[in-house]
């Protein structure tokens, strides 16, 4: 996550010994390569191996939205991975399709998608 445009300040937390999530501030325009209405977020990168499949997310968090893709036993209506989107009181749960098991090709894919979603929420 250190070699993505934007991204600063990339921490694991609880710590560099003992990582559970991996965390990144984001200068958003930096990261979209065009003027956007929000100049600051962050991303949070989680992976929990587990037996059968493993739980990863890939979340971003700004002033306004909130969203990413969920790989999780949250919505099984929707699938092994669903895609979560909140802005103010209103969530919106979508399939994810993303069907890669490896957690480096999920991060790959969703950072590729993340600039067509957070287009989507330009306007808010």
């Amino acid at each position: 996550m250190e070699k993505v445009p934007g991204f600063t300040d990339v921490r694991y937390e609880p710590s560099r010994l003992r990582p559970r999530t991996v965390v990144a501030d984001v200068d958003v325009e930096m990261f979209l390569g065009t003027s956007f209405p929000r100049s600051a977020a962050k991303v949070e990168v989680l992976w929990r191996p587990r037996e059968g499949t493993d739980v990863q997310r890939v979340h971003w968090a700004d002033e306004v939205v909130n969203l990413g893709w969920h790989k999780d036993d949250d919505h099984p209506d929707l699938g092994t991975t669903h895609f979560q989107r909140e802005v103010g009181d209103e969530v919106i749960h979508e399939r994810g399709n993303i069907g890669v098991e490896a957690p480096l090709s999920f991060l790959e894919i969703c950072l590729d998608r993340l600039p067509e979603e957070l287009q989507k929420t330009s306007e808010f």
